[in-house]
């Protein structure tokens, strides 16, 4: 537990988790290999947050004698496009401009291992399992419509202190200024000019009025050091951002990019790979799997809601199966569908899931009177649903834990009860420095 607790007293205290703004918060990682793997028993697969890396221990972090282990299962999920800074205007971080860059963008692939894949004998094996996924946002014009007033007003605010900024570093200079008082009453002009042209404001008079509020602020400030004129000047740069609510307006555009709204789609794929005798050298394929989740996040009163679908084709190897798991009944083809809901608040989110299966495969029925072998097909239906909690220690680490009832397990069907905890982590975020205002 000391080991436990160490490890993640560093992750907490190093740079990498320190307090960075991060554009894109990290949600509790589902990658596809964790799945196939069954490290995570959930089927919906959250769309991954912006993250070079990801990764996920699962465990309950106790023994069957309440004793604290360190975890032996664990998952990682890389995404090449973030390991470096691109530059991106706003448009195309959130509307790339074509499928092809939403795929090299989105695409990420992961690697879960266990050392605790129990086979029909309960004797335990490795597993390790790779997946890859990629996911499409749909853009909406009303999205669109917001950002443009966003960029609109912050660019306003950006040229109003544009032409600010230059007369106040030369007056600053200027040996016709001694004091605040000298320096206050010289721009002022400027000032007032600056915010009517560009302000947007009907009359001169509703300029001076937001101009009078400037000067009321700038007021209480401290003295012009004409040798060190620099914290005066940011101090009176802030004054005029203050009270051109321009803080306020970055505040809101960044928890937009933040939260984005509206329809995306993940696709992916994933395989599980088994060492049943523990060999390098000897290893099976036993089950593959491919994903479509549909994700809407609502706008407005309800933007703390996603609703997300899920599809899910499952296909086993039953050869495998019949060699390691000879008293289970397997199902060579699963599909999968159901529904989750998802809630969000600032540190804490919570979803639920409901998901169907539809199960057949063909089994021997005997020979006819040729002698040539029939077959007949086996259904079999089955429900999985479950409570996923979230909470993000910081920016970069999410603990989760997960209650509810699985498919039936091939070795005790009767044992469905999942409670997991998990400890996420995220490398290699993109921050809001990463987006170049000025490009259109």
């Amino acid at each position: 537990m000391r080991i436990l607790i160490l490890l993640l007293m560093i992750v907490l205290s190093s740079p990498a988790g320190m307090a960075q703004e991060k554009l894109n918060p990290l949600k509790a990682p589902t990658s596809p290999a964790s799945s196939i793997l069954d490290l995570q028993p959930k089927t919906v697969l959250e769309p991954k947050s912006y993250r070079a890396l990801e990764t996920a221990l699962y465990s309950n972090f106790l023994n069957s004698n309440a004793e604290a282990v360190i975890p032996t299962d664990f998952a990682l999920e890389f995404t090449p496009y973030w390991t470096k800074n691109h530059s991106l205007s706003l448009e195309e971080y959130l509307y790339p401009k074509n499928a092809w860059d939403q795929l090299v963008r989105n695409s990420s692939f992961s690697l879960a291992s266990t050392q605790n894949f129990i086979l029909g004998d309960s004797t335990k094996s490795n597993g390790l399992a790779f997946g890859y996924r990629t996911t499409f946002h749909i853009s909406n014009q009303k999205d669109r419509d917001l950002i443009s007033n966003y960029r609109t007003e912050l660019k306003t605010n950006q040229r109003i202190s544009n032409l600010i900024v230059g007369p106040s570093e030369l007056l600053a200079a200027s040996p016709n200024v001694s004091n605040k008082t000298d320096f206050l009453d010289q721009i002022k002009a400027t000032v007032t000019k600056a915010i009517y042209e560009l302000g947007g404001y009907k009359t001169i008079e509703d300029a001076t009025a937001v101009v009078d509020k400037i000067y009321e602020d700038a007021s209480l400030l401290g003295e012009l050091d004409k040798n060190d004129p620099g914290p005066f000047l940011d101090s009176f740069y802030g004054v005029i951002d203050k009270n051109l609510h321009a803080d306020s307006l970055f505040n809101k555009f960044k928890d937009y990019i933040r939260n984005r709204q509206g329809l995306s789609i993940d696709v992916a794929f994933a395989s599980f790979l088994n060492f049943p005798t523990n060999s390098f050298e000897f290893s099976y394929l036993p089950k593959s799997a491919v994903w479509v989740t549909p994700t809407y996040k609502f706008t407005e009163k309800l933007d703390f809601i996603k609703i997300l679908g899920v599809l899910r084709y499952e296909w086993y190897l039953s050869e495998y199966y019949k060699r390691y798991f000879p008293e289970a009944t397997i199902y060579e083809n699963n599909f999968d569908y159901g529904l989750s809901v998802a809630s969000e608040f600032k540190r804490f989110s919570i979803q639920f899931e409901l998901v169907g299966r539809s199960s057949n495969t063909t089994i021997p029925a005997g020979t006819d009177g040729q002698g040539n072998e029939l077959f007949r097909k086996e259904k079999n239906s089955d429900v999985q649903y479950m409570g996923t909690f979230n909470y993000n220690l910081t920016d970069q680490i999410v603990l989760t834990y997960t209650l509810g009832s699985r498919f039936e397990p091939f070795i005790d069907p009767t044992e469905t009860l999942i409670s997991l905890l998990s400890l996420n982590f995220g490398f290699g975020t993109p921050t809001m420095d990463a987006i170049d205002l000025s490009k259109e």
